[in-house]
């Protein structure tokens, strides 16, 4: 018995597609000399929606100075 488990546990395991696309990405990075650049890239990911709450927020303050002109303009 123990024998069987020895040789399941021995057995090579096979690499997930996920897995091997991630060390194909990291040799692909590594050979093409770009780890340096999508690092620096990647330090703002999370710009666009910081970016993107921004944009509404202006968008909404716009709406609100517009609204208040409109009224104000209706008032005798």
């Amino acid at each position: 018995m123990s024998s069987l488990l020895g040789k399941i546990s021995a057995k090579k395991q096979k690499m997930s597609t996920l897995e091997k696309s991630k060390l194909d990405w990291e040799n692909f990075k590594e050979e093409e000399g770009i780890v340096e650049e999508l690092a620096i890239h990647n330090r703002g990911k999370d710009g666009y929606i910081e970016r993107k709450a921004f944009l509404e927020r202006v968008d909404h303050r716009q709406f609100e100075i517009e609204r208040d002109i409109r009224l104000s303009r209706m008032k005798p």
